[in-house]
């Protein structure tokens, strides 16, 4: 489990944990990761709406998130206006290799680094099995086509999974808030391109390598905001001819030694590289971002009731943005030591401690510790603690002074890293056969947190003096029959800013304090459905259009034979106007965000 970065129970990984599996991947049909994560209680995916729009993932309120590829780290140096993570969502190539995601909540820094505050998330991929090559089409609203082929397959000590696919689609539709009117966004088309390729070679029954190959690019119109909207200044939101490109080549080779133990061991080289090009009739810009790194990582069982872990990692990131900065490097040194120590058959108690060495910030080290305790074969109760050291990104500290129309923009050299603490209270609670209650709690504070829009204009990086968080999770599921099972969830999350050292606590205007979620789920062998709601209330109405929304989707899959199934997804079905990013009127205004109104897509798939 990522929690613990080695095999352990759910129940006994003393952290807010949640799996997305590879089954409720393909009964969903969902098409982007950040449509999939969605999906789950207490995480929240920003989103401008339109489907070249970046999007990026906060963790109990917080987008400070490592976001990670079999355990190799996927974030990015880039910060303006890209989440505190900036690893955009749509940068992941394609849901058809995921087996499955591990979520994990709450204080993780001293295993992950500086990154995880809000947590982790942790995408494995799959490896190949039985040779089954499959052929996925798919058309919907807006013109809207998908191709997806997937090959594996398996061949002595050799095992590998390939995917290629494109998606399509003309442009996007929203409701105006004003009058309930269908609108179509001009320059919202998209089109992407995506390539995936692992390949797993057995050296013997202890060791193993793995090829690891992903490949994505996108062209897109950047609309911005709908056609009307405008800053306090009278600079227009809307954007008829802005356009962007992305490109996404990753590579990972890893060694995997002790694999039949469950402290096993692995050493990783790998390069990510991105870059980003916008291009507009007055102005253009691109972006590019190279990491290469090295992870090592083993485990030892000292005795019965103590497990060992510790790592390396060695990062160094160089981001080249012409016009603005060229060829800056950021470099990181990390050393981690975990031990699970078993003290009796209910406690376990697991300290951590990190040590990172980073070229402008110097040394920092932050410990971590967690107790779970089982309070009988259906109960167990865990509290978990972190410190947290959060540096600085290039876009934070490079970018040079510029202003346009009124409004200022610019990084800030002398930037403070973020430090502060975390601490999440959860329990587990196995109600009978078929109930399962999970409920948790946490709070954060962070000293100097980096932030760029200060809600008047000024988008500089600059240090607030304190951000404090609170919040909690409350998720019912229960199996009705051996056909239905039903969920519900409630999320609250309270996010408060200190912007200096005389002032007082102030709410954060984005807030959404109060998250709901429903599912109900069908199957029968033959026919699975499915049908998710998602709201929230308690939003502020001067970032906001409304103070909540609800919004209703179903997903129908049938097997037309052994080898076919065909399926149908309807989103926003009652044709909700709202969003989840909101605006201040300074930046346009509440509504300038809005969301894809109520959309459909048909779909078969074909294996052989």
């Amino acid at each position: 489990m990522t929690a613990n970065r080695v095999p352990t129970k759910v129940a006994e990984s003393a952290a807010n944990v949640s799996v997305i599996t590879r089954s409720q991947i393909e009964k969903g049909n969902y098409q982007s990761l950040g449509q999939l994560l969605r999906q789950t209680n207490g995480v929240e995916v920003a989103s401008y709406g339109y489907s070249g729009a970046q999007n990026f993932v906060r963790l109990n309120g917080d987008d400070r998130v490592v976001i990670m590829i079999d355990g190799r780290r996927m974030n990015i140096e880039k910060g303006a206006g890209s989440g505190r993570a900036g690893y955009d969502l749509n940068n992941f190539p394609t849901l058809s290799n995921i087996e499955r995601i591990e979520i994990v909540k709450g204080a993780a820094s001293a295993l992950y680094g500086s990154d995880a505050v809000g947590g982790v998330i942790n995408i494995i991929t799959r490896a190949g099995g039985e040779d089954l090559t499959t052929l996925d089409f798919s058309a919907g609203s807006w013109g809207a086509r998908n191709y997806e082929l997937t090959q594996q397959g398996k061949e002595k000590d050799w095992r590998w999974f390939l995917s290629a696919g494109r998606q399509k689609q003309d442009h996007f539709s929203y409701q105006e808030f004003q009058n309930g009117y269908t609108k179509d966004m001009p320059n919202s088309n998209y089109q992407k391109d995506n390539f995936t390729f692992r390949l797993d070679k057995e050296i013997d029954a202890d060791r193993s390598l793995t090829l690891n190959v992903e490949h994505s690019a996108d062209n897109s119109g950047q609309p911005g905001m709908p056609p009307g909207f405008q800053s306090s200044y009278g600079n227009p939101q809307h954007f008829p001819t802005d356009r962007k490109t992305n490109l996404t080549n990753n590579w990972a080779m890893t060694y995997n030694f002790n694999t039949q133990l469950e402290n096993s061991g692995y050493l990783r080289i790998y390069e990510n590289y991105y870059t980003s090009t916008f291009h507009s009739l007055s102005s253009g810009g691109s972006y590019s971002n190279k990491t290469q790194g090295i992870d090592w990582q083993n485990a030892w069982r000292l005795d019965e009731n103590n497990l060992l872990v510790a790592g390396v990692e060695w990062r160094d990131a160089t981001v080249d943005n012409p016009g603005t900065y060229v060829n800056r490097s950021v470099n990181n040194k990390a050393l981690y030591l975990e031990d699970r120590m078993v003290l009796s058959e209910k406690w376990t108690f697991t300290p951590g401690i990190r040590y990172d060495r980073h070229n402008m910030f110097g040394n920092k080290t932050t410990p971590r510790a967690s107790v779970n305790y089982k309070i009988d074969n259906t109960t167990n109760t865990y509290v978990s603690w972190g410190k947290v050291f959060n540096a600085p990104n290039a876009d934070d500290l490079f970018t040079p002074a510029s202003s346009w129309g009124g409004i200022s923009f610019g990084g800030n050299p002398n930037l403070k890293p973020e430090t502060g603490d975390t601490i999440t209270i959860g329990i587990n609670k196995k109600v009978d056969e078929k109930t399962q209650l999970t409920v948790s709690y946490f709070q954060s504070q962070l000293k100097d947190a980096i932030r760029w829009d200060d809600g008047a204009n000024n988008y500089v990086a600059s240090n607030i003096d304190k951000q404090r968080k609170e919040g909690g999770e409350i998720e019912l599921r229960t199996v009705l029959s051996s056909r239905w099972s039903v969920s519900g969830a409630y999320s609250y999350l309270k996010v408060e800013n200190k912007l200096g050292v005389n002032s007082t606590y102030i709410l954060d205007p984005y807030s959404k304090p109060n998250g709901y979620r429903i599912a109900a789920d069908y199957s029968d062998g033959k026919l699975d459905f499915n049908l998710t709601g998602r709201g929230a209330s308690g939003r502020s109405l001067t970032a906001y259009t409304s103070s909540g929304y609800w919004v209703w989707d179903t997903a129908i899959n049938y097997k037309l034979d052994k080898n076919t199934r065909a399926y149908f997804n309807v989103n926003n079905i009652t044709n909700e106007d709202y969003e989840i990013n909101g605006s201040l009127a300074s930046s346009g205004g509440p509504g300038g965000f809005p969301m894809p109104s109520r959309n459909y897509r048909v779909g078969v798939k074909y294996s052989f």
